[in-house]
């Protein structure tokens, strides 16, 4: 571990200022009347549980980190994460502009190797993999938390939770009773605009939440506007029923429908700017019954539909310098995209002591893909996986606790597979607490990934006459012998809480192996004549990888008025593939200051900075993000709210996801400065 021993000094410098202030600063003895709960979490094992006792390493952005951070969009808060790299990306297919969200690199558009879930409920694409983040129905201002659990840890959560994973925790509908509005306005045509309504009728809450999303996007490097145009209009409601002391049910849907300019991003068969359209609709239900102290049952179900729709005519393809006199001709092209998803899950707690905690369960899900174009079929494809898992966690006294669990999985593309997971918690004392642990994942093919046979076909014709000859371009081809990619990640993690908890700090060392990595190469075609360009594009596991690294991670409430949030990351990423060890930064930090001064006004600063990386079908240079809110609260009647103006990129205008290297027509992206007044009414 040199590597880290020697950068350290680089990057630790806000860890090191807030020790001073730690060890000289005159607000200690107004911290002895300050208490705060450490924060809790149950992305770990389904169980709510203090993050320092959880098997594996949790940041939690909660409900106040997300209003100081001013976002309009859930990606934003992300970066708060060690080791989180976030892209808004133009990519190589011209397909629509979108969020990128990915931990410790290896990851192109898509992010494949993230399980994102709400409030349990799985949101990734399975065509795709990665998450259309613009189209989600789920408002910002319904979360409670968001829980990143920071490695492949998660036994319970399937075989998507390779690197790392996402829960996302929304308020109850008993915590949002009444009417609340927001509205963002300001430069790049921002226009927001939310309204939720709580209420209650005897042992039933319920809440709805509609909300629309505007902007005009980004720059160009030109500075010319981009064809990145985004209209978002969501819904989205939920109904808790608390039909006696021991059964609860709580039911969820929402629908969201998004509208995204895009343009091409090299020369090829897409048309110049389009708008596509990306349609989400969802239904999720769930039973918890408390059977008695040491047994709780759950069942749930949910639906996921995706719907794009993208239909375009082609520019223009000559291909005289292979059939002389041939017609130029444009194509029709039709890349609608529909996906569905069916879960049904089962699990049960079984608590036979304070020390003693299993849990286990099954589920089964069922994912449905039309897709002509990109599957080379009018039939539907479906994907089955069937998944059974277990945890223990054992306190085997006040200073020693074990957590075990597995995951076994089998679906349609691969063999069946078992994934473990070993950590050991020593508690030396109240204030510190150090982890060792080791666990194996997989990640299985996507269906993209197995049965993609992508590409168009033209009977050529000479005066408007066919000449008997049908070019072909096979872009994209599947590969059914595809295995899963897999991980095994080792870890040792230290957590501490200092000054009556007011200071909490986690420290994480992690060396990752990463084998059968499915990555896709472009390969040469066997007639260049009869293509339209001479290679085709096919997914394999060609390439292996080892990530070692440090984070930090600081949550310090100076007083009751001044909170620090702070965290940092070293990576360093060896691959047989220089794209892969190029594709996260090696240095990374970010730091969120607030201040409440009196009950009137409130102010936070953020900030970010990130190393030069290549993410795998693009690059950045290195970056930094300054963020300003500004904001005062005010009551008039029964109604209180804030308005705030948020100030962002001061720091100047950068890029973080440039075009593919190996093209040159691909639109640099720029994030410019942006204002825009928020305002928020409780009624």
């Amino acid at each position: 571990m040199k590597y880290i021993i020697l950068s350290a000094s680089q990057s630790v410098v806000i860890f090191l200022t807030t020790g001073l202030l730690i060890n000289s600063s005159p607000l200690l003895a107004a911290n002895n009347d300050l208490f705060f709960n450490i924060p809790v979490a149950l992305s770990a094992n389904r169980l709510d549980q203090p993050v320092s006792d959880a098997a594996v390493t949790i940041s939690v952005i909660d409900r106040a980190t997300i209003e100081a951070s001013g976002a309009r969009t859930i990606p934003e808060v992300l970066r708060l994460v060690p080791g989180v790299q976030v892209g808004y990306s133009g990519n190589e297919f011209g397909d629509e502009p979108k969020y990128v969200v990915t931990y410790h690199g290896h990851s192109d558009q898509y992010s494949k190797q993230l399980q994102v879930l709400i409030d349990g409920r799985s949101i990734y694409e399975p065509f795709f993999g990665g998450i259309l983040w613009k189209a989600i129905p789920v408002n910002i201002d319904d979360i409670e938390r968001i829980e990143f659990s920071r490695g492949p840890n998660l036994a319970t959560y399937g075989g998507n939770s390779f690197l790392g994973a996402i829960n996302i925790i929304t308020r109850t509908a008993a915590e949002d009773q009444g009417s609340y509005a927001r509205t963002n306005i300001g430069n790049h045509d921002i226009a927001d605009l939310t309204y939720r309504y709580g209420g209650n009728r005897g042992k039933l809450d319920y809440r709805i939440t509609a909300s629309t999303l505007n902007d005009n996007g980004l720059n160009s490097a030109n500075q010319f506007d981009n064809p990145d145009d985004t209209n978002s209009h969501k819904i989205d409601y939920r109904a808790d029923y608390q039909y006696n002391d021991r059964n609860t049910l709580s039911y969820q849907g929402g629908y969201g429908i998004n509208f995204q300019q895009t343009d091409r991003n090299h020369a090829d068969v897409l048309p110049a700017a389009r708008t596509v359209e990306n349609t989400h609709f969802y239904q999720f239900i769930k039973w918890e019954d408390v059977i008695n102290k040491k047994n709780t049952t759950l069942l749930q179900y949910y639906y996921n539909l995706s719907n794009k729709e993208d239909n375009y005519t082609s520019a223009p393809i000559n291909l005289n310098s292979f059939f002389p006199g041939v017609d130029t001709f444009r194509l029709n092209v039709n890349a609608k995209i529909k996906t569905q998803r069916h879960n049904f899950e089962f699990t049960h707690f079984i608590y036979p002591s304070d020390n003693f905690k299993f849990t286990w369960g099954l589920s089964a899900q069922f994912d449905l893909v039309d897709s002509p174009l990109y599957l080379g079929t009018d039939n539907t494809i479906t994907h089955k996986q069937y998944r059974g898992f277990s945890n223990i966690e054992w306190h085997i006294n006040r200073n020693n606790i074990i957590n075990t669990g597995g995951l076994l999985e089998n679906n349609d593309f691969t063999d069946t597979s078992f994934s473990p997971r070993l950590s050991f918690i020593h508690v030396f004392n109240h204030h510190n607490k150090i982890r060792l642990g080791i666990s194996h994942a997989i990640r299985s093919p996507f269906i993209l990934e197995e049965r993609a046979n992508t590409g168009y076909s033209h009977a050529l014709t000479t005066s408007g006459s066919p000449v008997g000859v049908t070019v072909k371009d096979q872009i994209v081809s599947g590969n059914s012998n595809l295995h899963n990619q897999k991980i095994t990640s080792r870890e040792m993690a230290y957590y501490g809480s200092f000054i009556h908890q007011t200071l909490l700090f986690d420290a994480r060392l992690f060396y990752d192996n990463i084998t059968d990595f499915i990555d896709i190469q472009r390969l040469p075609t066997n007639n260049p004549a009869k293509d339209f360009d001479n290679s085709i594009q096919k997914f394999t596991n060609a390439i292996t990888s080892r990530t070692r690294g440090l984070e930090l991670e600081l949550d310090y409430h100076i007083d009751a008025t001044l909170r620090l949030i702070a965290s940092s990351a070293l990576i360093d990423i060896s691959s047989n593939s220089g794209v892969i060890a190029d594709s996260a930064p090696q240095h990374s930090y970010s730091l969120l200051l607030s201040k409440q001064f009196e009950e009137k006004y409130n102010a936070s600063l953020y900030y970010y900075y990130a190393d030069a990386f290549k993410w795998t079908d693009a690059a950045h240079d290195s970056y930094n993000i300054l963020n300003l809110k500004l904001g005062r609260n005010f009551n008039y009647g029964q109604t209180h709210g804030n308005i705030s103006l948020v100030l962002k990129n001061l720091a100047g205008d950068y890029s973080d996801y440039k075009s593919r290297p190996r093209t040159t027509t691909a639109p640099r992206i720029i994030q410019n400065k942006t204002a825009y007044i928020d305002l928020r009414l409780n009624f």
